[in-house]
């Protein structure tokens, strides 16, 4: 694998994590006005897709047992996690299995208005966590009896797998995102002087009592000189 394309594969794994701190304002405007969660515990179901290198793909999947308490004008939303998976290539088989067991503490408690917009959520991974990740990665790939090519290409997956590990942002609306598609084109300026295209989807389906989604998905796409990305994540809440 060139450098060129290591360069490549690192931006594609960071550009989306930065682009989604941005789509709440642009959302905020149409979620629905009234907002009534139930008090019972919910299921709320994260499943993240990225397309990797080489057409392969990482699927991260989240369960989060949540409940919604009336604090203020607003809401607190308590949760843990419940259960995780990690499908990831092969040669990725140890990083996947350490991200499967990450507690995933940082989330909750999380802070949300009158109509369930989130107002404050914790980091979905610690900083140092993930260095240290990519660290036993980075030496699990080194110590590997695999070509030298080979440990290039894997430490270029290595990257992006620690970009889909969780670290961008959940939507602002992701309780009450109203049921019309939303989408945000963005050009995102490249560290070696050229320019990425990030765009951004976002629809939901279903409604539950009390104004809540059953499900949303958002889809980033991030277009680099030739190169497509995929990130796709979906969330879905069910009664536990």
């Amino acid at each position: 694998m060139s450098r060129r394309a290591l360069f490549l594969a690192g931006a594609a794994a960071l550009i989306p994590a930065l682009a989604t701190v941005h789509t709440g304002s642009a959302l905020a405007e149409t979620a629905a006005s009234r907002f009534a969660p139930p008090s019972t515990a919910l299921t709320l179901t994260r499943v993240l897709y990225r397309s990797l290198s080489g057409g392969k793909q990482i699927v991260v999947t989240r369960r989060y047992s949540i409940r919604f308490t009336p604090d203020g004008d607003g809401y607190r939303l308590d949760g843990e996690l419940i259960g995780a998976d990690v499908e990831a290539p092969e040669l990725l088989a140890g990083l996947a299995e350490i991200e499967r067991k990450r507690p995933d503490n940082g989330l909750f408690p999380a802070q949300l208005d009158s109509r369930g917009i989130i107002r404050s959520m914790g980091a979905p991974i610690d900083q140092d966590v993930r260095r240290k990740t990519v660290a036993v990665g980075a030496q699990l790939i080194d110590r590997a009896p695999i070509a030298a090519t080979t440990k290039m290409e894997g430490t270029a997956l290595l990257k992006q797998v620690s970009a889909a590990a969780g670290t961008s942002a959940w939507p602002k609306e992701l309780f009450n995102p109203g049921l019309r598609e939303h989408i945000e084109t963005r050009k995102v300026p490249l560290p070696d002087g050229g320019q990425g295209e990030v765009e951004i989807r976002i629809h939901a389906e279903g409604l539950m009592p009390g104004g809540l989604a059953r499900q949303v998905e958002r889809i980033i796409t991030t277009r680099l000189e030739g190169t497509v990305k995929v990130s796709r994540e979906v969330w879905t809440l069910s009664n536990s």
